[in-house]
């Protein structure tokens, strides 16, 4: 007859099979969670349309960038997903990125950020964001400003321009597309270094502050180098400098500003989605995005354009918003912005 004590052990025992069972099958539904895409693994990101905001005018040189990306990231994004790009102007390109500001962190909302609306923009107050409110993805452009004059300008080179707005303070007037926007900062912040007074008038946009060079209603202009290099091929405008911080071949005759000791600024145009967004869908936006500036389609559009890929990665796009957000905040206070 078996003992109680017996009886006692052997229920032990089973209870004990039981439960370690139990433990090894919740441990392997749990790795076969994780291997479809549970928390803390990767998921199967995207599984529809990504919404990539333009927070400018269509036909401008954010938009047209921005559509040739989408049109060739669209081959390096999982499960054959697409990107919608979707114009958003208005406030020198802050709304788009205000929207985005309120969208949800799970990657199916980007924006396109540019130094204006990103890093310059928040200095004055009126953005419901900071310079630091968004994630950056990736750096995709970096084009030079440019300091254009009619083909019959008295200055030839830039050391004679130099020699005559010294001379001459108030006297040369130049056009950009906008009060207090990178063009204008650009110009101002090189002029601060001797102490230049120049006569800014501003426009609402690159091609009217063109038309009123090519008029006669200022005497220079200063825009990114794609939309002054049509006027330069046709030989009615000259690039007196590039006043911005990297030589382009498009323009790779033109005086370079910082080779005789001055700061410039580039326009540069990045990619940026809401702050929180996982980190696997940050890795898989970043590397399409990559991915498609390398692609000889991306970077035969961009030549026909007259701009280059300037990829810079997360980390480094991180920095230059932050650096330039206090360069410019502070060429802002100078010049009473």
């Amino acid at each position: 007859m078996i003992s109680k004590k017996l009886i006692a052990i052997f229920c032990t025992i089973l209870l004990a099979g039981s439960i370690l069972a139990g433990c090894a099958s919740s441990e392997s539904k749990t790795s076969g969670s994780a291997a479809k895409g549970g928390s803390g693994s990767e998921s199967d990101y995207p599984t529809k349309p990504i919404e990539l905001v333009i927070p400018y005018a269509a036909g401008g040189g954010t938009d047209v960038t921005a559509r040739i990306l989408a049109k060739t990231v669209s081959k390096y994004l999982p499960n054959k997903q697409t990107i919608v790009p979707v114009n958003k102007p208005g406030a020198s390109g802050t709304l788009g990125l205000a929207e985005l500001y309120e969208a949800k962190p799970d990657g199916y909302k980007i924006s396109m950020a540019t130094i204006g609306n990103i890093a310059i923009q928040p200095n004055y107050g009126n953005t419901p964001y900071s310079y630091d409110s968004f994630e950056p993805l990736l750096i995709a452009t970096s084009v030079p400003h440019v300091l254009l004059v009619k083909k019959d300008a008295p200055w030839k080179t830039v050391d004679e321009w130099f020699e005559y707005v010294k001379k001459n303070p108030n006297s040369f007037s130049y056009s950009t597309p906008g009060k207090g926007n990178t063009q204008h900062l650009n110009l101002e912040g090189i002029a601060l270094k001797d102490g230049l007074k120049l006569k800014h008038v501003p426009f609402d946009g690159a091609a009217p502050a063109i038309t009123a060079l090519l008029g006669g209603h200022v005497e220079g202009a200063v825009v990114q180098v794609h939309e002054a290099k049509p006027h330069v091929d046709s030989g009615t405008l000259r690039i007196l400098a590039n006043t911005g911080t990297t030589k382009s071949e498009s323009i790779k005759d033109a005086e370079f500003l910082e080779d005789k000791g001055y700061s410039g600024l580039n326009a540069w145009t990045g990619i940026v989605a809401p702050k929180g967004i996982p980190e696997d869908v940050k890795t898989t936006l970043h590397d399409a995005f990559k991915k498609a500036l390398e692609d000889p389609e991306t970077i035969e559009q961009f030549k026909k354009i007259g701009i280059e890929p300037a990829y810079s990665n997360p980390e480094d796009f991180k920095k230059t918003i932050e650096d330039t957000n206090k360069t410019t905040g502070d060429i802002a206070k100078k010049v009473g912005l």
